[in-house]
């Protein structure tokens, strides 16, 4: 599992803090709380979520973690005078290991100088700064470039979740050929994600989830590739929804998400 660092000010909004780290805590990661003060608790802006700071910036490298998480709020604007902070923050932006900034945690990316030439989103009273500091910003509820992950409210947090679980390569992922699990048995959420972001499907909303379930479901129930429409029924989409939006013309895509088997010829029935 990955060892993933959270950077937390005082004020820091509540949801983009507690979402991101259950949600990572779920899927057995371990985590650590930066900040100013070691051994200090700071308190999210709406009272219902406090962070325990367990390590310092300056003792600290980007080698000792594989991810980098930034929640918005307060937070950002008031670390981003500790120097110590800015200068973790800029080194590990010189990594290739993921970054997710949420809200206005990419303020944080600003005084590190990371954002010059980079595409990404953030809290609107935040697009301005982006802007003026080199950045090409755009209003979308998640947004990929490279190791960096943004997103603009605690509204997108399903989706930016998503997207940190899909950036976590697993631990271990054996593979056929032609991109299937060897194994189905490892198939779990995290590697779900990873699996759909290998098939460039980055942001997988929750239609395209229901189709994956349903296409497991009917498998483990009848082991062989169901009919598309039966499956569509199932997932409660429509038939062209489901082949123009989520199987782009090739089912194996799906297929190889849901973890499960080669079908091998059996997959010309979705086609």
């Amino acid at each position: 599992m990955a060892k993933i660092l959270f950077i937390v000010g005082e004020g820091f909004e509540d949801s983009e803090f507690i979402e991101p780290f259950d949600r990572l805590k779920q899927a057995g990661h371990e985590i650590d709380i930066m900040g100013s003060q070691p051994g200090e608790e700071v308190r999210g802006k709406r009272g219902q979520a406090v962070a325990h700071i367990g390590v310092a910036a300056r003792c600290s490298y980007p080698d000792h973690y594989d991810a980098l998480v930034i929640p918005g709020g307060h937070g950002p604007d008031r670390l981003r005078m500790d120097e110590d902070i800015v200068n973790f923050v800029r080194g590990f932006m010189d990594t290739d290991k993921p970054v997710a900034a949420i809200c206005h945690g990419p303020q944080l990316l600003i005084e590190a100088d990371a954002v010059r030439g980079r595409t990404l989103t953030s809290w609107p009273s935040v697009k301005t700064d982006l802007i003026n500091a080199g950045a090409n910003w755009v209003d979308e509820a998640v947004v990929f470039d490279g190791n960096l992950i943004t997103s603009r409210k605690p509204g997108d947090l399903k989706l930016f979740n998503d997207a940190i679980l899909q950036s976590l390569p697993p631990d271990e992922v054996d593979l056929d050929e032609e991109g299937f699990l060897q194994d189905p048995d490892t198939w779990n959420e995290q590697l779900a994600l990873w699996l759909a972001k290998q098939e460039h499907l980055d942001a997988m909303n929750n239609d395209r989830w229901q189709v994956i379930y349903a296409l497991r479901d009917y498998y483990h129930k009848h082991h062989h590739v169901p009919d598309f429409r039966h499956l569509c029924e199932a997932a409660h989409q429509e038939d062209v929804y489901c082949m123009e939006r989520l199987f782009e013309n090739d089912g194996s895509k799906a297929w190889r998400i849901a973890g499960l088997p080669n079908p091998g010829e059996e997959i010309k029935s979705y086609l």
